[in-house]
């Protein structure tokens, strides 16, 4: 092979075991792929994967898929200190993040970083707050802001605190839940619970019970809300339409609170907080684009305030 583009080949077939399916995520025609694996194939001498009714690597297919990851990941740090040198002008940056994080503040602070850098190629993947970790460890993203509850204790992760701040369940204007009185925690459960999986921190305020409000993992020791999201604005719309219920930072649902499609659950959960901060590669060092985005977005959230970090010394 002599180029990264036919070990991309070799790993979509891999990874797929379907002519149709790699050649879709190539952006090829699927007799496209099968004569450049041909051509590989004759170049090498070697036959790279069976076809007989599955698609799967010969001995010689796994050696070069082993072997070849090790060139593609080579070329992708190359790639990375080649703009690492160009700088802000002509800078890549991709960021991982969480609802909570991309509905307060990253959202804005992108904004104000491309207009102070019009050049700048930004991705933002908004994910659960494992998968933003588990992308930052793999190197698919630049910086993750989330959670940093256990990332913090994880070696190969360094991370700086954005905001811990405590949160409020809300609902619909008209839910039943807000003519119980007194309201306990119990009575929350009655009722599904709409936004991303908790974090591990949270695990001990919550009841381990089988009731509407969500799923308990044993084996990961984690509880999972029962309608899983990825987006703050869909928990918000989701709540709206229902009975379900989820958390906010009030400042998130100002505007529904003010013409009262929404409303705050009055009741206090110390252990309910968001906890979010920047989320890095020990020892990688980040470029231009990526610490622009970290001083712009500490920026908007020292003029957003409410937070206990705030306050610290």
């Amino acid at each position: 092979m002599h180029s990264v583009r036919q070990f991309e080949l070799i790993r979509a077939l891999a990874r797929h075991r379907h002519f149709g399916r790699a050649a879709a995520e190539l952006g090829v025609s699927q007799p496209a792929l099968t004569r450049s694996l041909q051509h590989i194939e004759d170049d090498l001498g070697v036959r790279l994967f069976d076809r007989d009714g599955t698609v799967s690597p010969t001995l010689f297919g796994d050696v070069l898929l082993s072997r070849g990851e090790q060139v593609i990941s080579s070329f992708a740090d190359a790639m990375r200190e080649i703009a690492l040198l160009k700088g802000l002008d002509f800078g890549d940056l991709t960021i991982a993040a969480g609802p909570y994080p991309t509905a307060i503040s990253i959202q804005k602070a992108i904004g104000e970083l491309v207009t102070q850098h019009p050049r700048l190629v930004i991705q933002l993947r908004v994910k659960n707050w494992p998968d933003v970790v588990a992308d930052v460890v793999s190197g698919a993203a630049d910086v993750g802001v989330a959670d940093i509850s256990e990332a913090a204790g994880r070696p190969e992760l360094e991370t700086e605190i954005l905001r811990r701040s405590p949160l409020s369940f809300f609902c619909r204007a008209g839910h039943p839940l807000l003519r119980r009185d007194p309201l306990t925690l119990r009575d929350l459960t009655d009722f599904p619970w709409v936004g991303p999986s908790l974090p591990a921190r949270m695990r001990a305020g919550i009841p381990d019970e089988d009731k509407p409000f969500g799923v308990h993992d044993a084996r990961n020791d984690r509880f999972q809300p029962r309608v899983l999201v990825e987006t703050f604005s869909a928990a918000r719309d989701i709540v709206k339409a229902g009975d379900g219920l989820s958390a906010a930072f009030p400042a998130q649902i100002a505007g529904e609170l003010a013409n009262g499609t929404l409303a705050l659950v009055p009741l206090n959960l110390p252990w309910l907080e968001i906890n979010y901060g920047f989320i890095t590669r020990r020892g990688r060092s980040l470029s231009p684009a990526a610490i622009a985005f970290r001083d712009v977005l500490k920026t908007v959230e020292t003029g957003i305030g409410g937070s206990h970090h705030d306050a610290e010394p």
